[in-house]
């Protein structure tokens, strides 16, 4: 017999090669004897044999020191090797028990069982359960699960309902079988933000946010409101009602992610639950109302209805993605919702479908489970949600949700049956739709127009480029939402849903006076490219005409990009009909202030970067940073009546409130103030710096300041006011790097990692110098290579402590193809010699392989 601790080679898994577990566990007792270094945890399952599927009785486990294990009471002597553990078992029941010791204390990587300052708290997913205790990990093993918990501190929490407690100890019992993966403890020195919860049956539960005493107290309230909100929209929309008698949600300052989803037990980075007016900004709310949101409506997407293996995962995710987009969109503006998300989709998703790090949504196989939580898998698949809703219709999507859930609740589910579903309830054959799911990359459709005797004809061509995975790409279903505009402005023909199936299809509209304008994927229909021979001039017509939203917001990023890429390649200067546009829209009263912000958001650095490489041309980030601020400087300039006249009448009187429309009007007078700053010398964002009663005008002064290098002062008192509070303290830092002059970005990295605050093994912390440097465009990627170097050189240090943030973060470096020799040449040095350190993780070993080219490396 020998401890589990040794490292583990890396192994491909197949979603082939799947096969139903050899055992059942009926039922789960697990006891926890609480210790920062000497945890002891005795495990009780009631096993049986699978007689469809028999083998092996293996269960997994690592870094466990084995005390004793019995068989029916009898002791006995497993295998155990460094991923788990085997034993000769009966071809009957049987009783499986065993005690392990596991070390919380010294677990940085913060899988498993770990400790956040003092506090005892769990993170199973996707396979942190095997470093707790030897058992079958993997998602389709549901049981019933009891867990008493034994430790000197006054709160002690697990999955379910509480059964009894006294000094020292307490015991829990979940009545909802459920996979390890979603197993949660929580102990330690905690208040709770108490609330209830009547549901549409009459049920009262019990809610909690767990904070620790002595500064977070405060921050809870509206928190539980969005709890609130979540469980009555849950009930209203989707028809599911909560089915415990508590629910508990705490908050951990040390988590890799953003939330988890734990029956009953909800655990989450505080930067995710904690919000008040004064340390929060309008985005955080929004966020927050969005996460609790989605961990809540996983209870049934996700925990009563979970997923058969890893390479389901897209169905848990995607599905609940969706539901709180609609959630969000319920909550304030359906169209700025979805411009947001459609944003995100053409960014950073169409970047990973067309990199080194592309996968289908449903992944047939992965070394590390860990490196495929993507936007591919989350967005992505929230994406194909959506367009099966637009498919079906609302009706019909309403039907089959109320039949998945009535036919796999309690089951491990596949996207076969997901799609079953639908097949069932509305008879559609959806074999060729399901393609979503398995092909990579992103559908390009190019597009044709010719207009005779009256007659329309738009031609419609998909393809798709090649993957790393060198699969073949098949015609997918397309649902294409197209409008006509006349000439004049006025929409000729609505909003009509084309389908498309084949490489090449036409569709033609009759009794047309006059050769109209396309607006075409509206409501971005469908995470698809379009191709088609588009003039500035038509941009700009869309831009003021268009009576679709998402559509109205396109013309304008596009027009914006390609003014920009003209500037930064060609040396032309800021186009009138661009600038003139915007005047015309944010002089538009009747336009949702939101709306009016977000159409003056300019494409990012690396968007550009994108487009610049797709014309055939190489990206020089130092141009574009000089690009964007010539033209931020162009726009200021030509709208410098209208800023102060806009940034004066959106302020607000009052006190203050996250809610959608002040929100909107918080932004769009940060956009005025943008534009203000580069003209009067810093005046106004001073002014309102001092002036500031919430976050949202604060942090937005400040950043204003130091985009036009100023604002020492400002900064230094912020950081002080702010010294003690954490997640203040993670905007201070991430705002410092990502306002950086690029000569300056890598010696400000430098400068504060060395501050005594910095800590490398809090992930908030680590992403918010790291993550805001990778998106310091043109220092990240500055020509001498330092910051390549920099980054490379934090992320061995930080390997060792946490691969799962390690490798998450190498994921900068993903686009290194697209710039010049020199530049691939430093950052290929750079990710071969992290890819050769001695001990290197295999979630970063995997990442940085697929990176170089190297899958499976």
């Amino acid at each position: 017999m020998k401890d589990a601790t040794a490292a583990t080679s890396p192994e491909t898994i197949y979603l082939k090669d799947y096969r139903p577990f050899a055992y059942h566990i009926d039922a789960v007792h697990l006891t926890f004897k609480l210790a920062p270094t000497a945890t002891r945890v005795v495990a009780r399952l009631d096993v049986r044999p699978n007689a469809d599927f028999p083998g092996p009785f293996f269960l997994h486990g690592q870094e466990l020191k084995l005390i004793w294990a019995k068989v029916d009471g009898k002791a006995v002597t497993p295998d155990v090797t460094d991923t788990g553990l085997t034993c000769d078992v009966p071809d009957a029941p049987f009783v499986w028990e065993c005690e392990v010791q596991i070390s919380p204390e010294t677990n940085t990587a913060l899988e498993g069982l770990y400790m956040s300052n003092g506090m005892y708290c769990t993170q199973c997913e996707a396979e942190g359960f095997r470093k707790i205790t030897f058992y079958p990990d993997r998602p389709d093993v549901m049981s019933v699960f009891t867990t008493r918990i034994e430790g000197d501190l006054p709160v002690l929490l697990s999955n379910g309902n509480p059964v009894s407690q006294g000094d020292g100890w307490a015991e829990w019992h979940d009545p909802w079988p459920k996979p390890a993966y979603l197993f949660a403890l929580v102990g330690g020195e905690l208040v709770n933000h108490a609330g209830q919860f009547t549901t549409k049956s009459g049920k009262d539960v019990e809610l909690n946010i767990w904070v620790r005493p002595g500064g977070d107290e405060d921050k809870c309230a509206f928190g539980m409101e969005a709890l609130k909100r979540s469980m009555k929209w849950d009930e209203d929309v989707y028809g599911r009602e909560y089915d415990l008698d508590i629910f508990n949600i705490v908050a951990v300052d040390d988590f890799n992610m953003g939330a988890m989803e734990n029956k009953g037990l909800n655990i989450f980075n505080s930067s995710c639950v904690l919000a008040s007016p004064e340390t929060s900004t309008d985005a955080n709310f929004e966020r927050i109302d969005a996460i609790i949101a989605h961990e809540y409506f996983h209870n049934w997407t996700g925990n009563r209805i979970t997923c058969r293996d890893w390479f389901q995962l897209c169905l848990k995710e995607g599905l609940t993605v969706f539901r709180d987009q609609q959630y969000t969109g319920d909550q304030g503006s359906h169209a700025v919702k979805r411009i947001v998300d459609a944003g995100l989709i053409r960014s950073a998703q169409f970047q990973e479908d067309a990199g080194p790090l592309a996968h289908p949504v449903r992944p047939e196989s992965f070394i590390e489970i860990n490196n495929f939580y993507t936007i591919t898998v989350y967005e992505k698949g929230a994406e194909i949600i959506g367009m099966l809703k637009r498919l079906v219709g609302d009706d019909a999507y309403a039907k089959a949700l109320d039949l998945y859930f009535e036919r796999h609740d309690g089951d491990a589910a596949t996207i076969e049956d997901w799609l079953k579903v639908f097949e069932d309830s509305t008879g559609r054959d959806l074999t060729q739709f399901k393609r979503w799911y398995s092909q990579a990359g992103t559908p390009r459709v190019g597009v044709e127009e010719a207009f005779e005797d009256g007659t329309y004809t738009l031609t419609f061509k998909q393809h798709s480029r090649p993957t790393p995975d060198g699969s073949q790409k098949l015609p997918q279903v397309i649902p294409m939402a197209v409008g006509l505009l006349s000439k004049e402005g006025d929409e000729v023909v609505p909003t009509t849903l084309l389908e498309l199936t084949e490489e090449s299809q036409s569709f033609s509209f009759d009794g047309l006076a006059a050769k109209p304008v396309p607006s075409l994927l509206r409501g971005f229909s469908a995470p698809v490219i379009l191709e088609r021979d588009q003039s500035n001039a038509e941009r700009a017509f869309l831009m003021a005409h268009d009576t679709d939203p998402y559509n109205k917001w396109s013309a304008a990023d596009a027009l914006a990009s390609n003014v920009l890429i003209g500037m930064i390649t060609e040396d032309q200067a800021p186009d009138a009909a661009y600038l003139d546009g915007l005047a015309a829209i944010l002089r538009d009263d009747s336009l949702d202030p939101a709306f009016r912000a977000l159409m003056l958001d300019l494409p990012s650095d690396d968007e550009l970067a994108r487009d610049i490489a797709e014309a055939g041309k190489t990206p020089d980030p130092m141009a574009i940073h000089l690009g964007l601020e010539t033209l931020r400087v162009a726009r200021a300039q030509h709208l410098q009546d209208l800023s102060p006249r806009l940034y004066a009448a959106m302020q607000i009187e009052g006190p203050y409130s996250p809610d959608a429309k002040s929100a909107g009007k918080r932004a769009l007078a940060n956009a005025a103030l943008s534009m203000m700053t580069r003209l009067d010398g810093g005046d106004a964002a001073a002014k309102q710096f001092e002036e500031a009663d919430n976050m949202t005008n604060s942090i937005a002064a400040l950043a204003q300041l130091m985009n036009i290098g100023k604002g020492d002062a400002q900064s230094a008192a912020f950081r002080e006011r702010w010294r003690h509070d954490k997640l203040v303290t993670d905007k201070w830092f991430g705002l410092t790097v990502s306002r950086a002059a690029p000569n300056d970005a890598v010696a400000t990295v430098e400068r504060l990692t060395q501050e005594p605050d910095f800590d490398m093994k809090n992930p908030n912390r680590f992403r918010a110098v790291f993550g805001a440097f990778s998106n310091n465009h043109a220092g990240f990627h500055h020509a001498s290579g330092a910051g390549y170097r920099l980054l490379g050189d934090w992320l061995a240090k930080l390997d060792a402590i946490n691969p799962q943030t390690t490798a998450r973060l190498s994921s900068a470096f993903e686009t290194w193809r697209r710039y010049d020799e020199d530049r691939q040449a430093l950052i290929r040095t750079t990710l071969e010699g992290l890819a050769a350190k001695e001990g290197l993780s295999r979630d970063t070993s995997e990442m940085v392989g697929r990176i170089l080219g190297n899958p499976t490396s």
